[in-house]
């Protein structure tokens, strides 16, 4: 297949504090509810895998199959980005290192950020903690003193969250969020409000010992950041996180025409608006890849755009 800018569709999971408003706020259709999280890009072969529009593959085979559309050091897409937007909250959680993935859960481990898109007045976030030791985040959590363990922020429109491995998360209810993370699928939660899952009529499982084994203590978690955004060829510029062997994320915002070189490939998604990407017709809820060499993109239309990448770590 010649290289070209291709559309990745979204895949579908459903969430159990999820909904229609997500599907509703960018167009998509699907008959799995409820849904509060899409996967724009993701690639784990035999579980969640996004199909490529115009052909009869899905993204890890296309990964695969076509290596020179994307020039990476790593057996399989080494990103994935999502659209998450709860109407509860989510569960308290965090995601190991590599090698403790590796060696308990046979997986890579799962860093990630967010871009919080939109948010009530009184949204917030549950990050980091307020334990001294391992000691005390032990018997706070094992006696359920969660207001004295957990910390909450409140959400910041626009503003960027970094999320370290051990880091301890949540978004709350009704935060809309772009997220991007490693192209992994491993969590620990230490906390799920007592729900019930469906299908078992039980509790959701768990994972109390490996957040001991893995929660970053003390607590030097930063919060949000304003990254300030730059005008470059008709584009409004933010470049939030360049970090080889980990990802990239930048966002495009333009109003009627704009230029934007690339280094690398890119899976563009969109938030807002509609228009063309070197004439391939975009709109809300999209998202384009950009194969490697294709270095130029020619932007038409009142877009917001999230641009995800990576480079290879001896770069």
């Amino acid at each position: 297949m010649e290289k070209q800018i291709v559309k990745i569709l979204p895949f579908f999971e459903p969430r159990i504090w999820g909904g229609k408003r997500i599907l509703e706020t960018f167009n998509y259709q699907t008959d799995l509810y409820p849904i509060g999280e899409v996967y724009n890009v993701v690639a784990l072969p035999g579980a969640a895998d996004c199909p490529v529009a115009g052909t009869d593959l899905t993204l890890s085979q296309l990964y695969t199959e076509y290596p020179d559309w994307f020039d990476c050091d790593t057996e399989e897409l080494p990103i994935r980005v999502n659209l998450l937007d709860p109407l509860s909250d989510l569960s308290v959680q965090l995601h190991p290192d590599d090698a403790y993935a590796l060696e308990h859960d046979n997986s890579r481990g799962k860093p990630e950020a967010w871009v919080i898109l939109d948010t009530p007045a009184d949204g917030k976030i549950e990050f980091g903690h307020h334990a001294k030791s391992k000691k005390e985040f032990a018997e706070w959590a094992e006696t359920g003193e969660w207001g004295k363990l957990l910390k909450y922020l409140p959400a910041k429109k626009d503003y960027f969250i970094d999320i370290p491995a051990g880091t301890l998360h949540a978004i709350n209810r009704d935060v809309l969020t772009y997220n991007i993370s490693r192209n992994a699928n491993l969590t620990y939660r230490l906390y799920d409000y007592g729900r019930i899952e469906p299908e078992t009529g039980e509790e959701r499982e768990l994972h109390i010992d490996k957040v001991l084994e893995n929660v970053l203590v003390p607590d030097t978690s930063e919060g949000f950041v304003w990254i300030e955004p730059y005008k470059k060829a008709g584009c409004e510029i933010t470049d939030y996180w360049d970090e080889p062997g980990l990802y990239s994320l930048s966002r495009i915002k333009t109003e009627d025409r704009g230029t934007y070189q690339l280094a690398r490939f890119a899976f563009i998604t969109i938030v807002e608006g509609e228009g063309k990407v070197n004439d391939v017709t975009v709109s809300k809820g999209e998202t384009i890849l950009v194969p490697a060499g294709v270095d130029s993109l020619e932007i038409a239309g009142t877009l917001d755009m999230f641009v995800a990448s990576y480079k290879n770590e001896e770069e």
